[in-house]
């Protein structure tokens, strides 16, 4: 009776100390949401009041596109098509508009009629830097870090360089902030036995990073999560001493084959988006870059002043207040194209704030007692050097090996971009110093951190009094040479006041002082990253002005779209064919109906570009259905519009045909007017041959209209004499059907569509937009997921056996 008296009194001990851990536990977390939405409130108070607007990326391509996207989910339909730009294109493809992304969903249901606000959809990117957050502190929790110390590290997280500045490519951020929680599901998984939902765990997050749709940073965080899962085992697993190579060898197989498999399960289960965004890839211009336009927006070596000293080189922002950014790389092709690069200023952003720089520098000084401390610790700080080598992209050597070696990483440009990791490094960084300090399990050596500080911000100081000039001959100008003393006087008494505050920490004996010690580190490196970085976020481009309806223009093309069917807008200068006269780029996924020949989009069709490179300009209107143009004189800053009349109209029925080997041949043929594609259509002669086409057919009558249903589908009735070829001016791409496939959908002119008419008579074909990859990549993300049920509930059932 003692003996079971004793056992329950144990595990109820137990069972009370599992609560007590769990209720602080809790009570950590809400201190850390609470901590986390101040900061972000201080931060992006601007954002969320809608006092400062989007802009660059997000005002092009984020804002308009989710607008357009929440349209259709309240249509009822999951929108596939794009008519509003370059004659038509993939919608669900690009990647920059994350289609297949759960939460933006979210935003269709939220939103009413479809229009999402402005302030709306800036809550919504500053939620997701709330997601983001909190996924660090788990992580820095689950690696044993003391609650204050989590919230540093979180803090660096959530306000550093990259995802401060990044926050104008969401889909960027959105992609990166899914690494913590990655993270820390691997810690539970690698050299151990870990339960499934931990596999289903890790699965879940790199699924969400895929969906969030920028691939070079899902391919950034999964090889980073594949070598910490083989750190992780090979240091916590013991190797028999006896043949340890071939030991070590069979663990690293047997680790790798795993991680494998974790990331292939990824990819059956968002083949969904894979197929589809692969088939798009190969239609593009995209997969034609070589090594130099792969390796553009390489972090350049005179950059590496921005990790002491941020905006160092000034600053770019929407507001265009305070002194600008002058820290180019201009051996970059877009500085050679554009003559400026102001856009250098968030692709190289890598700084991470003085506690960060700080934790970096003693753990250096101090690796051998770190490594003995925590292993796991250990590798952020070895994974740094690869990672900053491979950010100097085409000026550091390593990232060449990488590109003619390692998968993935010949597909995407800009290099420095992988900043993102080395943001996260650090992160983890400030927060293990805070715990070291804090909780006093490790004696460092702060001597020698502080000198070499002192020395290297010393050397920075002296080398813009004696040689800035020289070096940057930009600091000749007075504002610019004091803007970049005042940035590094200023970095250094971050840097001395939050030595001074860790000192403290390290050496005081009293709790209390430790705590408030540590709490003044949260603040004051927010502070430091505020005063960096905020002022990036004051655009005044409000969305709504600038896609605002110019003098009813949209009202007026809307009438006569109904009056004579659909058409294009096109916009010139001096009567060359130009962008952002009258209404800017992307203004079609706003208003229906409106349709321009520009757009900015992520994948440009290899063969829209052919079509748009053709010279003979009248050609390329006529073809490209334009009915109003808009035309701006440089001289007098005049805009005139005038209605184009020219143009073919949107379906047109061709008795003659023309073959043509190749595109080139076709184009040829245009620019030099040999062609009359008023009545004769060119095709290509394989098509002929597939078809039975016949050329040279003789002068016959055909009546044809056209009928829009949605982007995605329309009917097309006709009534012939003879076989021939129905030409409708909207861009070629695989998926579009003709009655289910009945009618053959070939390219017409190199880059637009033709259907098939195979004899004479009359009929209504249904044309819609149902891509094979889209189809297949539901399937086998439908069978994956149903092959992970049922693996959940076998091994359910098998644990209660």
């Amino acid at each position: 009776m003692p003996e079971v008296q004793g056992a329950s009194k144990v595990r109820n001990d137990g069972n009370k100390a599992m609560m007590d851990e769990r209720s602080r536990s809790i009570r950590g977390l809400i201190l850390c949401a609470v901590v986390l939405l101040a900061g972000l409130a201080a931060f992006y108070w601007g954002f969320l009041g809608a006092r400062t607007f989007l802009w660059e990326d997000l005002l092009f391509y984020a804002y308009p596109g989710a607008n357009f996207f929440s349209n259709a989910l309240q249509e009822g339909r999951f929108p596939l098509w794009i008519s509003g730009m370059h004659n038509g294109l993939p919608f669900y493809t690009n990647l920059n508009l994350t289609a297949f992304y759960p939460p933006l969903w979210l935003l269709a249901w939220i939103v009413p009629n479809g229009h999402v606000s402005v302030q709306s959809f800036q809550v919504y990117l500053i939620a997701q830097l709330f997601l983001g957050g909190i996924f660090s502190y788990l992580l820095f929790r689950e690696l044993k870090c003391h609650v204050v110390a989590a919230c540093a590290g979180m803090v660096v997280f959530v306000f550093s360089a990259f995802m401060s500045l990044h926050i104008i490519h969401s889909n960027v951020i959105t992609a990166f902030l899914w690494l913590p929680l990655q993270l820390l599901f691997v810690n539970r998984i690698a050299g151990c036995r870990p339960a499934f939902w931990n596999f289903m765990g890790l699965i879940a997050a790199t699924l969400m990073s895929f969906f969030a749709g920028f691939p070079q940073v899902v391919m950034y965080n999964s090889y980073f999560v594949g070598a910490y899962w083989l750190y992780l085992v090979v240091v916590r697993r013991p190797v028999p001493r006896d043949n340890r190579i071939t030991a070590l060898g069979g663990l690293v197989f047997r680790e790798g084959f795993k991680i494998g498999l974790v990331f292939l399960v990824v990819i059956l289960l968002g083949a969904c988006q894979f197929y589809p965004v692969a088939e798009n890839w190969s239609h593009s211009s995209r997969e034609q870059y070589n090594y130099r336009q792969i390796t553009d927006e390489s972090l350049p070596w005179h950059y590496l002043i921005h990790g002491l000293a941020p905006n160092f080189f000034g600053m770019s922002s929407g507001s265009g207040e305070g002194v600008p950014f002058w820290g180019y790389d201009k051996n970059s092709l877009g500085y050679a194209t554009w003559h400026a690069g102001a856009w250098n200023y968030w692709e190289f952003g890598y700084y991470a704030g003085q506690l960060a720089l700080i934790a970096l520098i003693i753990f250096l000084f101090n690796f051998r007692r770190l490594w003995g401390h925590s292993r796991e610790a250990a590798f952020f700080l070895l994974a740094m050097p690869v990672i900053f080598l491979l950010m100097l992209g085409c000026y550091g050597g390593l990232f060449k090996v990488f590109y003619h070696l390692v998968p993935g990483f010949s597909l995407f440009r800009a290099p420095a971009r992988i900043g993102c990791l080395l943001d996260c490094c650090l992160a983890f960084n400030a927060a293990m110093l805070v715990d070291i300090v804090l909780r006093g399990r490790l004696v460092l050596n702060l001597r020698r951190p502080l000198i070499a500080l002192i020395a290297i911000y010393g050397v920075l100081l002296a080398g813009v009094f004696m040689y800035g000039a020289t070096v940057f001959p930009e600091l000749k100008t007075p504002v610019l040479w004091g803007h970049s003393v005042k940035q590094v006087v200023v970095s250094l008494l971050y840097c001395g006041a939050i030595f001074a505050i860790i000192r403290t920490v390290a050496v005081t004996q009293l709790r209390w002082l430790k705590v408030a010690g540590a709490w003044a580190l949260v603040v004051l490196t927010f502070l430091e990253l505020y005063v960096a970085f905020q002022p990036f976020h004051g655009s005044k481009a409000n969305p709504d002005d600038y896609y605002s309806d110019r003098k009813g223009l949209i009202g007026q093309l809307t009438q006569m779209r109904e009056q004579a069917g659909p058409f294009r807008f096109a916009q010139m200068r001096d009567g060359v064919l130009s962008e952002e006269i009258v209404f800017p780029r992307n203004t079609g996924y706003l208003y229906p109906g409106y349709e321009a020949l520009e757009g900015y989009v992520l994948f440009n069709l290899k063969d829209w570009c052919a079509l748009n490179a053709v010279t003979n300009q009248r050609a390329r209107l006529d073809l490209q259905n334009v009915g109003v143009i808009a035309n701006a004189e440089r001289a007098t800053g005049r805009v005139s519009l005038m209605q184009y009349t020219n143009a073919l109209p949107r379906v047109k029925f061709y008795h003659q045909v023309r073959a043509y080997a190749d595109p080139k041949s076709l184009y040829s043929d245009l620019d030099a007017g040999r062609m009359d594609y008023r009545q004769t259509v060119g095709i290509m002669q394989d098509d002929c041959v597939k078809y039975g086409i016949r050329t040279g057919a003789p002068p016959a009558q055909a009546q044809v209209r056209l009928v829009i249903k949605n982007p995605d589908e329309y009917q097309v009735s006709y009534q012939t004499t003879a076989p021939g070829v129905i030409f409708i001016s909207e861009s070629f791409y695989p998926g579009w059907q003709a009655e289910g496939g009945r009618y053959p959908v070939i390219k017409a002119f190199g880059a637009l569509k033709g259907i098939v008419i195979s004899e004479a008579g009359s009929g209504v074909i249904t044309v819609k937009f149902s891509p094979a990859t889209l189809r297949m990549g539901l399937v086998i993300s439908g069978a994956t997921l149903l092959g992970l049920i049922i693996v959940w509930v076998w091994l359910g059932r098998k644990r209660e056996g």
